[in-house]
């Protein structure tokens, strides 16, 4: 009795053997193919739209998966048997569903980055320096964009006073190119508000142009008036004053 289990059990390990080493059937060979060719879809997908957007943060998260895909790639179905192609098509299916995540985050960026240029099309900067000719010292001034109803933050950067007299260089205006009246909002020193209408800031094209900021006091009016350096040919009639104070580049950090 013992004689006859043993050779059963000889029987069924040499038949495990023998399936073993028997090549996949046809229906497991198309299941493969099948698999693969999903992934090599998937694969592609997401790499052309890798190369559409300039976000390069996972570059190498794609290396590593494309190691993994090139293992299969290439794979020659006839050394493996049918519990051998199963594995290999969920690791397969594995990766395809990993380039498929990819490719709808590189589709939500490339979203974003379209929208953003779209946007920055819409607007371009212009630098100019600012002569404060109000009689007053400013702790804020914001560009107000009457077409959009936008604001700009402080030109004037955070702990920044513009005195009385003094001129700040390097300040760079965001005007949106469809907009047509602007006016600047001052804030002096007693925390109280002055709209300053301006010049047609739509016109600018050059840069280095001065913006003179004005109130009078008296009539309660004030103005912002554009003189262009570069061409020679000033849009305000203040043009020598503005040119000997704009001389005077100065700002001064304001104290407590």
């Amino acid at each position: 009795m013992k004689k006859k289990i043993g050779i059963i059990g000889t029987i069924i390990i040499m038949s495990a053997a023998l399936l073993a080493g028997c090549g996949p059937t046809d229906e497991k060979v198309m299941e493969l193919e099948t698999a693969l060719g999903l992934m090599m879809e998937a694969k592609e997908s997401a790499e052309e739209t890798y190369l559409d957007i300039t976000d390069s943060s996972m570059e190498e998260v794609l290396k590593e998966l494309d190691e993994k895909a090139q293992k299969y790639e290439d794979i020659d179905h006839k050394k493996y048997n049918d519990t051998k192609i199963d594995t290999a098509i969920e690791e397969i299916n594995g990766i395809t569903a990993q380039y498929q995540s990819l490719k709808s985050g590189f589709e939500s960026v490339l979203q974003k980055e379209t929208e953003e240029k779209k946007e920055a099309e819409k607007h371009r900067d212009v630098q100019c320096y600012l002569i404060n000719k109000t009689g007053m010292n400013l702790v804020s001034v914001v560009l107000h964009d009457k077409t959009t109803d936008t604001y700009s933050e402080n030109l004037l950067g955070d702990n920044v006073t513009l005195n009385s007299g003094y001129t700040l260089m390097g300040v760079v205006l965001d005007l949106t190119k469809a907009s047509t009246e602007y006016e600047f909002v001052v804030t002096n020193d007693n925390n109280t508000d002055f709209s300053l209408p301006c010049d047609d800031l739509a016109s600018l094209k050059i840069n280095e142009t001065s913006v003179t900021l004005k109130y009078d006091s008296e009539k309660k009016t004030g103005s912002a008036s554009l003189f262009i350096s570069d061409s020679g040919n000033a849009t305000s009639g203040d043009t020598e004053t503005e040119n000997e104070t704009s001389s005077k580049a100065s700002s001064t950090s304001s104290e407590g």
